[in-house]
């Protein structure tokens, strides 16, 4: 299991730097643990307490990718004050805990089943990584969209479409796989991104022709709601 932040979203890795340093001026000692685990390395923690001896330590099995550490949103972190890794009769995970909050991190610690006081995460996809899954469906899709501040227009709408074509089998039934000719069928909720876009010269169309399925228009409708094309 890595302990290195750099194979995590460059987001997570900004704010476990700042957390490192304003812990460090309240005389909180932070040191990184688990980073981006494996799905192997998962399941390894899954057996944990159930086929495996131990007591049980996480609920997500790594074969579904179920910890939002396979997705790289996420870390551990270990006190490093010479009192224990895990010494918290003094409340240091809660100290902790309120500096990350204050970062715009989500806490583990907030959690009831399982409260997880060393973890954090980002907060933007939710607390499991359902929606992950569902907008990019493996982890290798989402990391090249983790860039994409770097990348030209033309790079970005590439990268979507290809993520799109991933995922068309996810939907399958008429409704999700509409194809939406014009601006005009385009629903409300993704007409503001097709404009963005078009204006920004991303894509072509107009209210005489546009040719965007579902799976498409969802997925940039998101990259748009993530800032992605600001």
């Amino acid at each position: 299991m890595s302990r290195d932040i750099t194979m995590c979203h460059p987001q997570l890795q900004e704010l476990a730097d700042k957390l490192l340093t304003e812990c460090k001026k309240q005389g909180l000692i932070v040191k990184l643990g688990e980073c981006f685990r494996t799905a192997a390395e998962q399941d390894t923690l899954y057996a944990q307490g159930r086929t495996a001896s131990g007591s049980i330590v996480t609920n997500a099995k790594g074969s579904s990718y179920s910890s939002m550490h396979q997705w790289g949103v996420a870390f551990d972190v270990i006190r490093n004050d010479g009192k224990g890794a895990y010494y918290d009769n003094d409340g240091w995970f809660s100290k902790v805990g309120k500096v990350g909050k204050a970062l715009g991190l989500e806490w583990g610690g907030d959690w009831t089943s399982p409260v997880d006081l060393p973890h954090f995460q980002l907060p933007q996809w939710g607390s499991t990584p359902t929606k992950l899954k569902k907008l990019y469906g493996n982890v290798e899709n989402f990391k090249k969209t983790w860039e994409a501040d770097d990348m030209t227009e033309a790079e970005v709408k590439k990268i979507a479409t290809q993520v799109a074509n991933d995922m068309v089998y996810k939907y399958v039934t008429s409704k999700q796989e509409a194809v939406y000719d014009t601006i005009d069928e385009v629903p409300e909720w993704g007409k503001a991104t097709v404009k963005k876009l078009i204006q920004k010269g991303v894509l072509q169309g107009s209210n005489t022709g546009l040719d965007m399925s579902y799976s498409l228009l969802r997925l940039l409708v998101i990259n748009d709601r993530a800032g992605l094309y600001d």
